[in-house]
């Protein structure tokens, strides 16, 4: 068809009648003016033509200046879900008004008015698809002309749906991964039940819901007798439009009931999510924790829920709650299997957050239990102590002090660290307390007793070492016997100033592998004596020698109350949160009274 001078618009327009008597109009002369070359020439032209177009498995179409069908192929036909015949003289909206016909329409009509091609994606359902799913579509669009007069247009289109699903498939993984990626860096970030809650709630909104909470089962002791289950809200996120929500149905740290029907009851008996996308009202007070909840979710235009169980190892030990509200889209499938997978990997980190706090008051209980069992010093010697549990993911230590009045008007001072952490410590700790008391009745001297707590170490085979430090404080004489196991040397504070006893270190309690050496100080009255373990100076990335340094440098006065004197040390060494416990012992000789 190169080099002749017709438009071919009218080709696929026409039948072959149609077509020749065309053909001589645009020639300017009948039909018997052709001579049988060229006859046949343009008969094989149109006749391929119309066989590429019929046989193209993309969709053509003709429209007139007035956007409606003159022409469309078989392919375009089968996408349609209508015969070619139905289209003639229909316009878009008429044969396939499920796509967006206002947006290809518009894109037509500037087409038509400038002459420049132009691409549109168009989505939606045709009648070719019974399913009603969603499917998308690339339209190109070129303007035909006749002497320079626009007539129409040509439409070509081509079916992408596939490649639509095979990206948003991708980018839903991409997405997916992204959040578990986020979830596992930012849940459970520390050992703690309720902030470890909180990053799950922080995680769910605004991205998947405008309401999200974390409730955990309440087993108290007396359960309520309707059959309800007692709740404890630990964390509760929305966005600024609920902010009400904490108030109306509880902020974290509220305990309440949820009837047996609810959806959190469900949740947690079945043990799967339950969705309740757009529920009816009557419906609602069924599912809601308590019926009267009802009112306020109207009020909120909270129309949607989602709530997926908690699950430690085999237990459900709380439901995550998310809530949809005003012009918000209902939990899909897809959102349900995402926020199920993310809650899921919480639900562990809050099951051992759990299992941490449980044992850690545990080991707090014992360890408070065990220090507050403490004899008292000899009334000639003034004591102030301190106990601090760590602050951060560490479990509660060995550490430990002890007074201990003695005959003769000796007091001993012990403060000890068993190494480790957990209830093992702990009682580890008690052993060594127990054997340091004992012995110290039988002889004062530090060093004699810490050989024979050592041998008691090994011969019980206590599987933990520990560090001592042991103070024999003695009035009358005005001075201190100290000894060391391995422990960090104590403070002697004085008018002058404070300095570090350097004593021979020794090996630690159960190791076997040192000798014990006294070292006596002058201790007169007005001077303190300062013991501590090494929680209160031991720094990450810092040399110890610099931490007890540090410790030295603190301005410090043995006159002010002891009390004063520990606030001082543990608000200048002590004031952000540290890795281990600490433990302080201060003593002074109380100032002889004038007779």
């Amino acid at each position: 068809m190169a080099g002749r001078d017709y438009a071919p618009s009218p080709l696929v327009m026409l039948g072959d009648a149609e077509a020749r008597r065309m053909l001589s109009l645009l020639r300017g002369r009948s039909g018997a003016d052709l001579d049988a070359g060229e006859l046949h020439a343009l008969a094989s032209d149109y006749r391929y033509t119309r066989e590429a177009l019929e046989y193209s498995s993309v969709g053509v179409a003709v429209l007139d200046a007035g956007l409606r069908y003159r022409y469309v192929n078989a392919a375009l036909a089968t996408i349609n879900g209508a015969p070619a015949e139905a289209h003639i003289g229909r316009t878009i909206a008429e044969v396939v008004p499920d796509i967006n016909v206002s947006d290809a329409e518009e894109t037509l009509r500037a087409v038509l008015g400038d002459g420049v091609p132009r691409s549109i994606t168009v989505e939606g359902t045709t009648a070719s698809d019974e399913s009603g799913a969603l499917r998308w579509w690339h339209n190109a669009y070129h303007r035909l002309d006749d002497a320079g007069r626009p007539v129409g247009l040509v439409a070509m289109i081509l079916e992408i749906t596939e490649d639509r699903r095979i990206r948003r498939a991708l980018a839903q993984a991409r997405t997916r991964l992204a959040l578990l990626d986020r979830a596992a860096t930012e849940i459970g970030t520390t050992l703690d039940v309720q902030k470890t809650c909180e990053e799950l709630t922080w995680l769910l909104v605004p991205g998947f819901a405008d309401l999200a909470a974390v409730d955990v089962l309440d087993l108290g002791p007396h359960p309520p007798q309707d059959g309800s289950l007692r709740i404890r809200r630990l964390a509760l996120t929305t966005v600024p439009g609920l902010s009400e929500a904490g108030r109306l149905f509880g902020a974290p740290g509220a305990v309440f009931g949820a009837q047996p029907s609810s959806a959190v009851a469900r949740c947690i008996s079945e043990q799967r999510p339950i969705v309740s996308n757009l529920t009816p009202v009557t419906e609602l007070r069924r599912l809601a924790p308590q019926a009267g909840r009802v009112s306020h979710y109207l009020e909120l235009g909270m129309h949607s829920a989602c709530h997926v169980p908690l699950t430690a190892g085999r237990d459900v030990i709380g439901v995550a709650v998310l809530v949809r509200s005003g012009e918000r889209a209902a939990f899909g499938g897809e959102d349900v299997k995402l926020i199920a997978d993310l809650v899921r990997r919480a639900a562990s980190s809050i099951g051992a957050a759990q299992q941490y706090t449980e044992q850690r008051d545990t080991s707090v209980l014992l360890q408070r239990a065990l220090l507050s069992n403490t004899t008292s010093p000899h009334a000639t010697v003034e004591c102030a102590n301190r106990y601090l549990p760590s602050g951060t993911r560490a479990e509660v230590g060995g550490d430990w002090y002890d007074t201990i009045a003695l005959p003769g008007g000796i007091t001993l001072l012990v403060v000890g660290d068993a190494m480790g952490h957990g209830l093992d410590a702990a009682a580890t700790m008690s052993e060594y307390r127990a054997a340091t008391r004992a012995l110290a009745v039988q002889e004062p001297s530090p060093a004699t007793i810490l050989t024979h707590v050592d041998l008691m170490a090994r011969t019980l085979g206590l599987e933990r070492l520990a560090t001592c430090l042991i103070a024999a404080v003695d009035p009358a004489t005005g001075t201190a016997a100290l000894a060391s196991a391995g422990h960090l040397p104590p403070l002697a504070i004085t008018p002058r100033g404070a300095r570090v006893l350097d004593l021979p270190p020794g090996a630690p309690l159960g190791a076997g592998a040192g000798e014990y050496r006294d070292t006596t100080v002058p201790f007169p009255p007005g001077s303190a004596l300062l013991m501590y373990s090494d929680g209160l100076v031991e720094r990450r990335g810092e040399d110890i020698d610099e931490a007890v340094a540090r410790l030295a440098a603190l301005s410090l006065d043995p006159a002010q109350p002891l009390e004063h004197l520990l606030d001082t040390v543990l608000s200048g060494l002590a004031a952000e949160r540290v890795d281990d416990d600490i433990v302080v012992l201060a003593a002074r000789l109380r100032e002889p009274r004038s007779t």
